[in-house]
């Protein structure tokens, strides 16, 4: 899509055009594959969550919209990003991220690669105060880098806990299961590195 994408309002409603946006893209990517009782079957999210996100009336969280993209087989940036522009492109302005905002837990996405085709996914993350992501742990096959940009994350991967300020760096197999919080006052600013890209898939 690039700088063809609408850019969002940054005002007070900006929450509601996030809403509305997942709403009509979970819809798109849903319909004529599933219906809404069998996409809650296959996601474990209630039929009933599901039907208020379609409306643009729901406020799902970062596990639940990890669930629907899993059970739709997509990655989770499919459901924000709408139609992307799969042309070969080798640079990025910063205006052009492509921008995901998740409206129940105030995480934000950007893409810093043209598109979701690519063999190297890269992200810049914005881990909001109080955010836990044990309920939906990570794990894909393939291998992950995290960068902290500024703020303080906290990893767990495969049981373990680790706490990593600014500048500092992990690297793993992306197949153990990992999730972050971020237990601190400050948002925590990532860059999330993964090959194959996962881009917020469960496996």
């Amino acid at each position: 899509m690039g700088s063809a994408q609408s850019e969002p309002p940054a005002a007070e409603d900006n929450r509601d055009y996030w809403v509305n946006h997942l709403g009509a893209t979970l819809r798109a990517r849903r319909s004529g594959r599933f219906t809404v009782e069998e996409l809650s079957a296959r996601s474990g999210v209630s039929a009933g969550l599901i039907s208020q996100i379609e409306r643009g009336i729901g406020n799902p969280s970062f596990a639940t919209l990890l669930r629907l993209a899993n059970a739709l087989e997509v990655p989770m940036a499919d459901m924000f990003l709408g139609q992307q522009s799969h042309e070969t492109k080798v640079l990025v302005r910063r205006e052009e991220r492509l921008r995901m905002e998740l409206p129940g837990d105030g995480i934000v996405q950007e893409m810093l690669v043209p598109n979701t085709d690519r063999k190297l996914g890269v992200l810049e993350m914005t881990i909001p105060p109080g955010f836990r992501g044990e309920d939906v742990p990570h794990s894909h096959p393939g291998e992950e880098v995290v960068v902290v940009l500024s703020g303080t994350l906290r990893a767990t991967i495969g049981g373990q806990a680790f706490v990593l300020n600014e500048g500092d760096t992990m690297s793993y197999d992306s197949s153990t299961p990992h999730w972050w919080s971020n237990e601190h006052e400050e948002p925590a600013v990532i860059l999330a590195i993964s090959t194959p890209p996962s881009l917020g898939r469960v496996h």
